[in-house]
């Protein structure tokens, strides 16, 4: 059929999902549907499927940055499950059978724990009729996932960490916690990220590479779950370079904090976030991930439109209490990963 068939796994969810022409609906349906609700599980699939995220886990530890930030989300989130690898190790691996994936599927699996999300050109009754007749021949049919409570453990706050690997550039994070997805804070936050470091006209895109030349990557992130969020600035650069960097990252911070933005700058973050939303809106995967994601977090799914009006009822003084609330250096962990560390100052 043509068609693209994938599945991820992230923090706080799994994805399952088909790309194809419309004509094959039915045909990929059925098989997508069939494949979520019965599964065969047998055990020589799950062996292999063991052996090949083995060496998933191998090429993640040959990516500096992805070992850098499952160092760093450890760090922030020491304790809590937020803070574990999403791959696992190769040790909790080797310790999975068909039992316990079989349970866990009939726990967490049923078709009334899921969201469906479509988009294209398709048929909304239609797909609810397809979904429905795959939902009473499945057989399993969990009773809603149990709200677990996690206590947040007590954050260290300020830990500086090196982790000596074998890139030739040192790959840093620093940051800490965010907002989760249904804070108020979360629009806000969001647009001074972009101003900070989410763009080619960002402070510190601006201030790093374009006048100092110290970094090719720099850049600000701005990650949502549930109840929770992670900001972070994320660079690479020679060890050289590092200290530097850092004493820019905090002066730029420290300058925001003590004199503000501008509305200029502001209305140049704004459109930049804009632009990418409308954009997105162009790929028809993107906008079936965002459906399904809103719906699954947030019960609900906002249009464009009100999307647009949030981010343009931003005001400058929303942006001023978020950077004081947040951004707080000392607060801040750092966690840096490469081979030459040689006159690091952290």
């Amino acid at each position: 059929m043509g068609a693209e068939f994938n599945a991820f796994t992230d923090k706080e969810y799994c994805c399952v999902y088909a790309d194809f022409i419309d004509e094959n609906l039915t045909g990929c349906m059925d098989l997508l549907l069939d494949i979520i609700c019965n599964p065969s599980f047998f055990s020589e699939h799950i062996e292999t499927e063991k052996r090949v995220i083995t060496e998933e886990i191998k090429m993640m530890e040959d990516s500096p940055s992805e070992i850098l930030l499952n160092h760093f989300f450890s760090e922030v989130f020491n304790g809590h499950s937020l803070s574990l690898p999403i791959m696992g190790s190769k040790k909790t691996l080797r310790k999975i059978n068909k039992k316990e994936v079989s349970s866990y599927f009939s726990k967490k699996f049923g078709l009334n724990d899921m969201v469906i999300s479509a988009a294209g050109n398709v048929e909304h009754n239609s797909l609810v009729k397809m979904v429905k007749e795959a939902s009473d021949k499945s057989k399993y049919h969990s009773h809603g996932i149990e709200s677990v409570e996690i206590k947040w453990p007590s954050r260290t706050v300020g830990s500086r960490k090196i982790h000596y690997g074998k890139s030739k550039a040192v790959h840093m994070c620093i940051g800490g916690p965010g907002c989760g997805r249904s804070n108020s804070d979360r629009y806000p936050l969001t647009l001074f990220v972009s101003l900070l470091g989410g763009s080619m006209s960002s402070r510190l895109f601006q201030k790093i590479r374009e006048e100092e030349g110290l970094a090719y990557n720099i850049s600000a992130n701005n990650v949502n779950y549930s109840d929770t969020g992670l900001l972070f600035i994320y660079s690479a650069s020679s060890a050289g370079n590092m200290n530097k960097i850092l004493m820019l990252i905090n002066e730029e911070i420290e300058n925001i904090r003590k004199k503000g933005i501008s509305s200029e700058e502001m209305e140049i973050a704004r459109e930049n976030i804009k632009g990418n939303i409308v954009l997105g809106v162009e790929d028809i995967s993107s906008r079936m991930f965002r459906l399904g994601k809103s719906l699954l977090f947030d019960k609900k799914v906002l249009t464009i439109d009100q999307i647009l009006k949030k981010i343009d009822k931003i005001k400058v003084s929303d942006i001023n209490r978020v950077v004081e609330k947040y951004f707080l250096p000392d607060n801040f962990n750092t966690v840096m990963i490469g081979k030459n560390m040689k006159g690091l100052k952290i």
